[in-house]
């Protein structure tokens, strides 16, 4: 490495998207764009050298955001436009000055929209995997890039004429005026991103851990190693330097053709990097977080946030499959880091203790920075880390030409048709991959011992850390599972499952198991409500000793409802601190407290529930629902509390008095939540409103309330007329079919009051062209009460299943 070289540090951490960011854009010195999986377009504007105030946020994707360019300003736009691209297929341009709806929506691709960039003049090319590139002028396509072979992953506009396209084929394309003139071969793998050198021609990065150096006459001139796994992103900085980022959790600059720094992120994938014009470095991560690193010093983060970035770094679980085999007995002991490195990046295990902690060399400081400690990944003793949860293996599925792999979880301890459907699921493929995707897990996993069962995780998160909550191909069996069913013994909710069970499919209409939130990290949880606590000491709102000492006892207790040693009355103790938290806190402090008792109602249910009044109204004085907005949207800090007081609802229906006190006043309590679905806009709010429901639905199955079933036939129809969230409204179908699957009366208010209206509203949000002709092809009404709804309901899960990509 150069002496010379001055080496980058964190500037700024921009939390914000509630999924993985997937694009990221340096649009000017003081303005970061992001896209991500979370639908939304942000726009971040530096108020200070190292502080960006909080964003803009665009809203209009209907699914993942996966390209983001910019255009400069001009007279009618003065600070420029924003451009992004979607799985929904659609290219929106965005006024940066106002964060309402689209200016202008370029419609013509076939598929996700996955690259975007911008020509000299302001033209936009775009890529996407319907394989073809697009350029357009005046908002039309002024001609399609036809020759790839597989998904168009990156575009670059070396000029107005000349257009470089790069595919999942594994080639690159030069494009004279439209016209292909130059094929690039070399890299072995799929090719990701491209960004132009000057002077030169462009750099290119791939699947197969590459970068490559081009000029524009087909010649490759510099081939570039040193990343351990698929290489996602690259970009070049105003001096020349190379920066590229992948699923090795890194951004690595290079320089003279050497990597010279290494920069570690607490995430497993960073998907994106960009260069700022100022030289500063963007990158986008799977942790949901846009960060920026600075060489300036007035611009690098103050020493404290310095240090919980390295410790959030050191914190990191690191899967042994990113770090290669490792034989404990022969590692090093923390003394061999007294030796200085080899080179830049290299990454040392040592032993400490039971412990592999890693550490990398940063040939600019001299020293060895820790960043994780290593996890064993397949075998009885050798388990890997995936989203915050163990499992036995954690293999790469290539699902297809053009997609990106994806990440399949198993533990050997489960069915592995349950695994292959979760998978299906959690990454929205369609039930044709059912069987190819079992037998891929059961030929790999034979002859494993069983091990115990993991921990959970999450399942709305992703993720055992804590946070506020939300406002969060065909089959090569002819056993295909049926529309509308599920495999062996499945929750279609929880995903749990009876091993046990016979290896039969059970419908999905009538939903028979109760849907709860019983998943979380409680230590944070603790750590939040204490840091709250510091907070609060000037008002005299905060903790006393004696307080944090029974909240810690009853943490203790819900970690572990087994622990003989945490009696009833010290539980009770903690239970009034929870009250004091939410009640007597400020509005947006009050959320680990719902959290907590969320919790509590589920794995200590006697002492709350004791008074069907106290329940309920802890809950409605801790959401404050009176104070909601009439007409206007809901704030942050209400969809949180909103979002965590639904959740402790839904999750008394799980206890037999809980669903006692619930029934009882099913009616009160669908007019106190029902009437927020206007307010809020938040898929984690929305969904554990929904959530609500259908845990009254299922009740209802065994002590129907006619008034309140009609109360839930109307909120149905409202959501399936404002929502486009294929999530959603494949939970409220489901609620539909059990709330009148057992009652007459329910099944002929759906005709009355125009459910049909409602479904067909629905079936136009989906795209599944033969699922809408069997709609259009039906003369008689979608829901026929006297013959039932499980066909139409389980065509419409199959529709809003297969439509997510």
């Amino acid at each position: 490495m150069s002496e010379d070289y001055i080496p980058f540090q964190l500037a700024a951490s921009l939390s914000g998207h509630e999924q993985d960011v997937k694009a990221v854009c340096g649009a000017s010195e003081d303005m970061v764009i992001s896209a991500a999986r979370d639908k939304s377009v942000r726009m971040w504007f530096r108020t200070a050298p190292n502080v960006f105030g909080d964003s803009k946020i665009f809203l209009g994707h209907l699914r993942f955001v996966n390209s983001v360019a910019y255009i400069g300003p001009s007279a009618e736009y003065p600070l420029g436009l924003i451009v992004s691209g979607s799985s929904d297929k659609i290219i929106y341009i965005w006024d940066v000055e106002n964060a309402g709806d689209p200016i202008f929506s370029l419609i013509d691709h076939a598929d996700n929209v996955c690259a975007l960039d911008i020509t000299p003049s302001g033209h936009i090319v775009s890529g996407s995997w319907d394989k073809t590139s697009k350029l357009w002028r005046d908002k039309q396509v002024a001609y399609t890039l036809k020759g790839h072979e597989a998904a168009v992953w990156a575009v670059l506009a070396i000029s107005d004429q000349i257009i470089i396209t790069a595919s999942a084929d594994k080639t690159i394309i030069r494009w004279d005026d439209g016209v292909r003139t130059k094929t690039f071969y070399g890299h072995t793998d799929c090719v990701r991103s491209l960004a132009e050198i000057k002077g030169v021609g462009f750099v290119s990065c791939g699947n197969d851990s590459a970068l490559r150096i081009w000029n524009l006459d087909g010649q490759c001139l510099q081939e570039l190693y040193g990343h351990q796994s698929f290489v996602y992103s690259v970009d070049v900085l105003p001096t020349g330097e190379i920066i590229s980022s992948g699923e090795d959790r890194a951004v690595k600059v290079w320089k003279d053709g050497d990597c010279v720094q290494t920069i570690f992120h607490p995430a497993i994938s960073v998907w994106c990097t960009a260069a700022m014009p100022n030289g500063d470095i963007i990158s986008g991560a799977s942790d949901g977080a846009v960060r920026v690193f600075s060489r300036i010093p007035e611009r690098i983060a103050d020493t404290e946030k310095l240090k919980e970035y390295n410790e959030l770094l050191a914190s990191q679980a690191i899967p042994t499959n990113q770090v290669g085999d490792l034989k404990r007995d022969n590692l090093p002991g923390k003394e061999a880091l007294s030796t200085p490195g080899t080179k830049e990046g290299q990454v040392l295990m040592v032993k400490d203790g039971i412990k592999v902690e890693a550490y990398q060399w940063s040939s600019a400081d001299q020293s060895w920075a820790k960043i994780g400690e290593v996890v064993d990944a397949v075998g009885q003793e050798r388990r890997q880390l995936y989203n915050g949860r163990e499992y036995d293996y954690v293999f790469t599925v290539d699902i297809g030409e053009g997609i990106p792999p994806l990440k399949l979880p198993y533990n050997t301890t489960e069915n592995p048709y349950q695994a292959a459907q979760q998978f299906i699921w959690a990454n929205k493929l369609s039930q044709s991959y059912l069987d190819q995707v079992a037998n891929f897990i059961i030929q790999n996993t034979r002859g494993v011992s069983l091990g115990a069962g993991p921990g959970n995780v999450d399942p709305y998160t992703g993720t055992s850390r804590y946070t506020d909550a939300g406002t969060s191909t065909s089959s090569t069996s002819g056993n295909q599972s049926a529309p509308g069913r599920v495999a062996a013994g499945i929750d279609p909710w929880t995903g749990s499952t009876n091993s046990e069970k016979a290896a039969t499919s059970d419908p999905v209409i009538p939903c028979k198991s109760f849907m709860t939130y019983k998943q979380a990290n409680l230590p944070p949880i603790l750590k939040k409500i204490q840091q709250f606590s510091a907070d609060l000491q000037p008002q005299g709102l905060n903790l006393t000793a004696e307080e944090t000492k029974s909240l810690e006892v009853l943490i203790s207790y819900l970690q572990d409802p087994s622990n003989s040693q945490n009696n009833a009355k010290e539980r009770q103790e903690g239970l009034s601190v929870i009250k004091k938290i939410m009640t007597s806190w400020p509005y947006e402090k009050r959320f680990p407290g719902l959290d907590l008792l969320r919790l509590h109602v589920i794995r200590a249910p006697i002492p709350v529930t004791s008074s069907d009044e106290s329940i309920l109204q802890l809950v409605y004085d801790a959401v404050d629902f009176e104070s909601f907005p009439k007409g206007a949207s809901a704030t942050k800090e209400q969809e949180i509390n909103l979002t965590m007081g639904l959740r402790t609802i839904a999750n008394l229906f799980e206890t037999k008095i809980g669903r006692e006190i619930l029934t009882n006043k099913g009616s009160s309590v669908l007019d106190k939540i029902f009437p927020t679905w206007s307010y809020i806009s938040g898929k984690g709010v929305r969904l554990a409103l929904i959530t609500v429901l259908l845990n009254y639905s299922i009740a209802y199955l065994e002590r129907p309330d006619e008034d309140a079933m009609l109360q839930m036939i109307a909120a149905i129809i409202e959501i399936l007329e404002s929502t486009a969230d294929p999530e959603a409204i494949y939970r409220t179908i489901v609620t539909l079919g059990t709330l009148i699957s057992k009652n007459q009366a329910a099944k002929e208010a759906t005709v009355m009051l125009g459910v049909e209206k409602a479904i067909q509203h629905v079936s136009t949000k989906v795209s599944d062209d033969k699922v809408r002709n069997v709609v259009a092809m039906s003369s008689k009404p979608l829901l026929d009460p006297y013959n039932g709804t499980i066909y139409i309901l389980s065509v419409l899960r199959l529709k809003v299943r297969e439509s997510v990509h």
